[in-house]
């Protein structure tokens, strides 16, 4: 493993030292998998607003917090940086964890628009390792999946369709918004749903269908206090095969996060989830219940875990650069096609 050696009671351990940039709400969820990983240190966290570094410091028992990332970087010499911050500093943190020779995990998106994620990428090449931290791929329910997938029971996948619910960016009686109240960013955002949310279920879908292209999308707003779109639909087609990605933050009458139904149609066999349940059916039955609340930050102790290990074993990310480009390709097709 990258990383030092550090005296633990009567025995030499290797430690993976962590420093994090960004100390927002999405923070808590990563500090928590670091947490839980053996032989891994959290040496120090930074954000513009330092009290809220010094919070999340507290909070997870971090040595040292700052204001600033470099200064950062420079006093820690930490392994690796974890990115948690907004979008628009991702390129510049990248940079500057290479210039500093620091490994990178960096929150997805890696970039808010492609041409910028593929710069980033080129500029962070061969000078450091970087993986693009996106997490829903390892939520259980689609991990379990692919294995299915990878073992057989679905024979050939030939369709898909993920469904994408939160009333979140609707109203509540006292004329709040929940999804804002949560995450505030989601107001100022240009491209909101399919750009930050459903980013995350292209790359799933991608990942367990294989290669696709958009042939159709379309998209639209109701709030009134967000800048970016609030529904979409997409309809993406690859070699005998196709899926629909369809998301709604305005959606009366389900729950205020945003939850995931969804299905895959294969030559032998066919999965479902819906409502906490997976359930696999054809070649074999069978049933598995998933803890969505669990899940939820199963899939970022994950992700994290696997950057940990692959930075351990040498491993290739399995969400290298190039194939979170690959997912952004289709971010991009989509607002193309929803504008036209």
């Amino acid at each position: 493993m990258a990383g030092a050696r550090q005296e633990r009671g009567d025995r030499t351990a290797v430690t993976l030292r962590v420093a994090v940039a960004g100390a927002g709400w999405v923070s808590a969820f990563h500090l928590s998998a670091w947490k839980s990983l053996p032989d891994v240190e959290v040496v120090a966290i930074c954000d513009p607003q330092l009290a809220r570094a010094e919070t999340r410091a507290r909070a997870f028992g971090i040595p040292r917090a700052y204001s600033d990332a470099a200064e950062m970087l420079e006093a820690t010499r930490p392994d690796a940086l974890d990115i948690a911050a907004p979008v628009e500093v991702h390129g510049a943190l990248c940079r500057l964890a290479a210039d500093h020779g620091v490994h990178i995990l960096c929150q997805k998106p890696l970039a808010a628009t492609l041409e910028v994620a593929r710069q980033t990428a080129a500029d962070v090449a061969g000078r450091v390792r970087l993986m693009v931290h996106e997490n829903w791929r390892f939520r259980p329910q689609y991990r379990q999946i692919r294995r299915w997938l990878d073992e057989g029971a679905l024979g050939k996948p030939v369709s898909c369709a993920m469904r994408v619910r939160s009333s979140g960016l609707l109203a509540d009686a006292d004329g709040k918004f929940t999804q804002l109240e949560r995450q505030p960013f989601f107001a100022t955002l240009q491209r909101l749903l399919i750009g930050e949310v459903l980013v995350h279920h292209l790359d799933v879908v991608r990942w367990l269908m294989g290669p696709l292209k958009v042939l159709a999308a379309d998209s639209g707003k109701s709030c009134p206090v967000v800048r970016g779109e609030d529904r979409a639909v997409i309809l993406l087609a690859g070699e005998d095969r196709y899926a629909v990605v369809d998301g709604s933050l305005v959606a009366a009458g389900t729950p205020s996060k945003t939850h995931d139904q969804f299905e895959l149609l294969g030559t032998l066999g066919a999965a479902f989830f819906a409502d906490d349940q997976l359930r696999l059916a054809g070649v074999r039955d069978e049933v598995v219940h998933i803890d969505a609340q669990a899940a939820y930050q199963a899939s970022y102790a994950g992700a994290i875990g696997h950057f940990a290990s692959a930075l351990a074993t040498g491993e290739r990310f399995e969400t290298e650069p190039s194939d979170n480009l690959q997912t952004l390709a289709l971010v991009e097709d989509a607002y193309a096609m929803a504008r036209s």
